[in-house]
């Protein structure tokens, strides 16, 4: 008996310096990432990292860095920034059943304007969360906003409070959050948004595979008010083809009186060649959105974009649809670029591998009598039984549009030569 207590004790010493030596281990590999952060800054970058400081203990670690926003103007007198954020965390790496590790951080202004933006909105602005990290390396955390308000003069500026989720992996990102109202009112401007709900799960951030989803109660502008917006966006990837779809629409939307209520759109990109998509994507995020690139970077653009135009897709707004008081629109229209004849350096030609066709049919009274009248002397429009209809086809150099043809190929002659050119 007394072995065995001293089997089940000695097993029981090592699994307690297993478990303890791999949550220091886990708090060492944290101190190595987050030495190399500034590691990470690209030149030319919107938002670098800097002065970093961490302190590493057994079990925890506190530490911050600072973040600077490149586009903001710097002090004339040093060149600092004058608008930066520090962004502060402690870090238990003690392992748990349901994670390695958690964190608590905060980002709140630092820099030259932080007293200014305090005195301004009368309170700190304080972003904060919770998060932890998974074993697989998949990370979550909540984040938050307090509410802010802002009162000088007849101007005025609210923000409610804001609060939700953002989680994270190797090639992951999903995001939601919900804010009640933001509101700003000045002598020439009034903006009024209720009821935000964002919702957003990305599966491959390098392609941008996912699809998210915006939801707006109410937006009001001294000029338009839209009803229960939603905006939704997918992207899938399918045989080596990435295609996108976006579809705003409202229940009603009132623009300068004239209402407009189940008002829907759908744009979509269908058959982009999926390692362009890629290539373009890697070169955006190394380059800032493309602000500035080596001659390798503008090769492999150039490459990318050929491949892209090579393969052929197709892009265009597959329905829009809106009712009025007195009648209805629906319409559509799309552009196809035809897979090319040969290798991806041939000449790109517009008259053999572009075509379109749309068309927009009015129901009802949408125009009155003046701006029919006007429409149909212009040759845009072709009164129907129920309305009015247009329509064009583009082929071969030709577009043909309310029972007229027209030749433009030396129209199109010149942006082939803009192409050409442009991905020499």
């Amino acid at each position: 008996m007394k072995k065995l207590f001293a089997a089940v004790g000695g097993l029981i010493v090592v699994l307690l310096a297993v478990w303890l030596g791999a949550s220091i281990y886990v708090g060492r590999s944290t101190e190595k990432f987050v030495a190399s952060i500034t590691e990470r800054n690209k030149p030319g970058a919107a938002l670098r990292i800097v002065n970093v400081k961490h302190n590493q203990s057994l079990f925890s670690a506190t530490g911050s860095f600072d973040l600077q926003f490149a586009d903001v103007s710097a002090e004339a007198k040093d060149g600092a920034a004058l608008y930066t954020a520090e962004a502060t965390y402690k870090v238990s790496n003690l392992l748990l059943p349901d994670s390695a590790m958690r964190f608590d951080w905060h980002v709140k202004p630092a820099g030259p304007r932080a007293q200014a933006l305090k005195d301004f909105f009368g309170q700190e602005f304080d972003l904060h969360g919770h998060g932890k990290l998974a074993y697989g390396g998949a990370a979550r955390s909540s984040f938050s906003l307090p509410k802010l308000a802002v009162r000088q003069g007849r101007d005025s500026f609210d923000f409610s409070p804001l609060a939700g989720n953002i989680a994270w992996g190797a090639k992951t990102l999903a995001l939601d959050f919900k804010l009640d109202r933001l509101t700003m009112r000045t002598a020439e401007y009034v903006l009024d948004v209720q009821g935000v709900k964002l919702q957003s799960d990305v599966s491959d951030r390098q392609k941008g595979i996912g699809s998210g989803t915006l939801g707006i109660a109410k937006v009001s502008t001294k000029e338009f008010t839209a009803e229960n917006f939603v905006l939704t966006s997918t992207t899938t990837e399918k045989d080596k083809r990435v295609n996108l779809s976006i579809n705003p629409k409202a229940d009603s939307l009132n623009v300068v009186g004239q209402k407009f209520r189940d008002v829907s759109l759908e744009f979509a990109v269908n058959g982009m060649n999926s390692a362009s998509v890629e290539a373009l994507s890697a070169v955006g995020h190394d380059s800032n959105d493309f602000r500035m690139l080596t001659a390798d970077e503008q090769s492999r653009v150039k490459q990318a974009l050929r491949a892209l135009l090579g393969d052929g897709f197709s892009v265009g707004i597959p329905s829009i649809a809106a009712k009025t008081e007195t009648g209805s629109v629906e319409g559509s229209l799309k552009l196809e670029v035809l897979p090319g004849p040969g290798a991806a350096q041939a000449q790109f030609s517009t008259v053999d591998s572009v075509r379109a066709s749309g068309q927009i049919e009015a129901k009802g009274r949408v125009l009155d009598n003046k701006q029919r009248s006007m429409a149909m002397m212009f040759g845009l429009v072709m009164p129907t039984k129920e309305g009015l209809r247009a329509g064009f086809e583009l082929a071969g150099g030709s577009i043909k549009a309310n029972g007229k043809s027209f030749d433009v190929k030396a129209n199109l002659a010149y942006f082939d030569e803009l192409i050409n050119e442009s991905l020499k």
